[in-house]
């Protein structure tokens, strides 16, 4: 299991007429969250467009409980249980300053040949990079 944290300010365009998060918000934000976990294992998204591999979002199952505001430092935390194969699966949870839990995602995404457009079965570079931050339970 890897888990990472991820902070982000509620910004007045992240905020609908009633002054909460718009609902299409909380992926946005938690594509961010994914974004930066890979950084943190030093599997950037640049070095995997170069090496011609993409990681379309396939599958969102999200639950909304209660609404982030504006200006909120909301934190995100993003947890994958299982090293990559054919998928990569994050468990997405975001709190609020008061560590209520707002939201809650399971996001999957495949693994694409940008060339060919077609899917593929996770790299063996990108698999060995999960296993070297992965923590057994």
């Amino acid at each position: 299991m890897i888990v990472q944290e991820y902070k982000h300010r509620v910004l007045y365009a992240d905020t609908d007429a009633m002054g909460v998060m718009y609902y299409a918000n909380y992926l946005r934000i938690y594509e961010g969250a994914r974004a930066d976990f890979l950084d943190k294992i030093d599997l950037s998204l640049t070095d995997m467009i170069n090496s011609n591999v993409i990681c379309p979002v396939i599958n969102v199952n999200a639950d909304y409980l209660s609404s982030a505001k504006y200006d909120w430092i909301v934190r995100v935390v993003s947890t994958v249980e299982k090293v990559p194969l054919a998928k990569l699966v994050f468990l997405q949870e975001m709190y609020s300053p008061d560590n209520i839990l707002l939201n809650r995602a399971k996001i999957t995404l495949g693994f694409v040949d940008m060339q060919k457009f077609t899917a593929i079965r996770c790299p063996e570079w990108i698999k060995e990079g999960f296993e070297k931050h992965f923590i057994k339970k």
